[in-house]
């Protein structure tokens, strides 16, 4: 392995799935608290106020998300802030209220660090991201196929740098996809749907994924164009993009609804 640096100090403590209590998650115990307190970690069952910045918990103009609000939160202690859990909101389609949910894991950053998106394949194809930059997408060099880059363009060698091949392995995966972001000093994993945050299997695959953000981000610095700050990236909304399918299927199913109860209500009483 490449030498460890210090950006993420649980993954550097809780790595290994020997240091992590799972044994917790017995049959009939109850779940999240039990892991959360055989670890000696915070498990918060509802949070209405998250001061997060990612493209989950705010839309393209730095609001909160209508009714967001997370759900099975669990929360390490110390300054690097790591939680994993489910935020979910509300939004308009049509005046119909339709909910999203993303199972997440946040991370604090120890220093400036320019903002970035990776939008995987295989999370996309599942729900796509509720906002993105307004920068043309980049292929990743190692990945082309898998994943788009959304990066500014002074700090696209950087960020070629720190997503690998790697990095694209770990995200891109059918069972459990996710994307990636960094945006004001965080570092965050968003999952389209609900994440069990009670499965060993989730905390073991955020742990190596940090753990392999971790090396590249160290190897990346070097490509930095200078020490920051560094400005946001312009958000955009893709709620007009994405929800223009989940409309024409409204719609759809509506009138298949009503062409059936009125063929149902033609063979009782139109003879």
């Amino acid at each position: 392995r490449p030498p460890r640096s210090t950006l993420f100090p649980y993954t550097t403590l809780f790595r290994s799935p020997t240091n992590v209590a799972y044994d917790a998650l017995t049959p009939g115990a109850p779940g999240i608290p039990a892991l959360a307190a055989a670890n000696g970690w915070q498990h918060h069952p509802l949070v209405t106020a998250q001061p997060l910045p990612g493209v989950v918990f705010r839309d393209a103009a730095g609001r909160s998300r209508f009714t967001q609000r997370a759900g099975d939160v669990v929360r390490l202690p110390g300054s690097a802030g790591l939680e994993v859990g489910n935020s979910a909101y509300t939004y308009s389609v049509q005046m119909n209220q339709m909910s999203a949910e993303w199972g997440y894991a946040a991370v604090r950053l120890p220093r400036a660090t320019p903002g970035l998106v990776v939008e995987t394949r295989s999370a996309r194809a599942v729900r796509p991201l509720p906002a993105l930059p307004g920068l043309a997408p980049r292929s990743v060099s190692a990945q082309p196929e898998r994943a788009a880059l959304h990066v500014a363009p002074e700090n696209a060698e950087w960020a070629q740098a720190v997503v690998t091949a790697e990095i694209v392995d770990l995200l891109d995966q059918d069972g459990l996809p996710l994307d990636l972001e960094i945006a004001e000093g965080w570092l965050f994993l968003y999952r389209p749907g609900r994440l069990s945050v009670p499965d060993p299997l989730v905390w073991r695959r955020v742990f190596g994924i940090l753990d392999a953000l971790d090396v590249s981000l160290s190897a990346a610095a070097g490509s930095l164009p200078g020490p920051g700050p560094f400005a946001a990236l312009p958000m955009r909304e893709q709620v007009a993009r994405t929800t223009r399918r989940a409309t024409a299927t409204y719609f759809a199913v509506v009138g298949g609804l009503f062409v059936v109860l009125a063929g149902g209500a033609y063979l009782l009483f139109g003879r």
